[in-house]
């Protein structure tokens, strides 16, 4: 059945990435891109005054007051722990972009009710989850932010009138490391690099054993082989999924989960993020890159 049509193929709606890391940018970037034959369709800009909508990453300092002040809340889509009062839509962490593609949708029915042309997704396009309806509070009005239904925390909602900074909570030293991976040489390889930031690692030799070490103890890392081989019930990718998802963590909160894999194509990185992980690195390691992902969670090098 063909979706509802609104009018002609509109033009691209320029978006801007407001924030995030340079890997959260890449892996929306590579979805954005491989959206292209969709409608409605949406085109990346870095130029905020081009842009028709925001996706703004909340929980970076400078990003809220930002938009407060340029006036643009009613366009953003916000994604962290934060949002601001007024806000249209907002999400928690992990990243799902289908999820982001949705809300902007909805953006964009909302603004058809005021003249702008929309087409609805048609049969034979891209799939990302359900077709889009107008909510019944999104026209004229705004709808209310709204969580996934795997979220667990309550966002703080922030009062755009005090156009207070979102402060960064300091990051707790890290308890300790789980790795994922079939190879024997990889786990020693990758232990071997972590000794160097204090960080203390279990080995995990397929999927199975890594449920139970989690459900043992809280672990602030995982590091997870994307292949995992035949030992394995869950390949990197689904055991992510479970881990960010479904899993009830000792600790209370989920652990940063760090996919690796020797395939680092766009598609390949798109899949990593829609299956809930905070960074991708590539195989062989890259020791720069890992030490940037570390330091960039709080964690300190050990003295030479």
């Amino acid at each position: 059945m063909a979706g509802l049509s609104i009018g002609a193929m509109a033009e691209p709606h320029r978006v801007i990435l407001l924030g995030f890391s340079a890997f959260e940018r890449s892996a929306m970037g590579s979805y954005f891109r491989l959206a292209t034959h969709r409608d409605p369709r949406y085109e990346l800009v870095a130029d905020l005054d081009e842009a028709r909508y925001i996706v703004a990453d909340a929980d970076h300092a400078g990003v809220l007051p930002t938009v407060v002040a340029r006036g643009r809340i009613a366009d953003t889509v916000f994604v962290g722990a934060h949002s601001a009062a007024g806000a249209p839509a907002w999400m928690m962490r992990p990243i799902d972009p289908m999820h982001v593609m949705r809300e902007l949708d909805a953006l964009v029915v909302r603004d058809g009710a005021a003249g702008v042309t929309v087409s609805l997704p048609l049969s034979g396009a891209m799939p990302l989850g359900p077709a889009i309806t107008t909510p019944p509070d999104a026209v004229p009005g705004h709808r209310q932010p709204r969580r996934r239904a795997g979220d667990t925390a309550l966002p703080a909602i922030v009062d755009v009138g005090t156009a207070m900074p979102v402060a960064a909570t300091p990051a707790a030293p890290p308890a300790g490391v789980l790795m994922v991976d079939d190879s024997d040489i990889a786990l020693r390889f990758l232990e071997k690099q972590l000794q160097g930031w204090q960080l203390r690692a279990e080995r995990a030799g397929s999927s199975n054993r890594a449920l139970e070490l989690l459900a043992r103890q809280p672990f602030d890392f995982v590091f997870l082989d994307v292949e995992l081989g035949e030992r394995s019930t869950l390949d990197g990718l689904a055991l992510c999924q479970h881990i960010k998802r479904q899993h009830v963590h000792p600790g209370g909160r989920a652990p940063v989960v760090v996919l690796l894999s020797a395939h680092q194509d766009p598609v390949d990185r798109v899949r990593g993020t829609l299956a809930g992980c905070d960074a991708y690195l590539g195989k062989p390691l890259d020791l720069q890159a890992l030490g940037d992902l570390l330091a960039r969670h709080g964690v300190k090098a050990a003295a030479a």
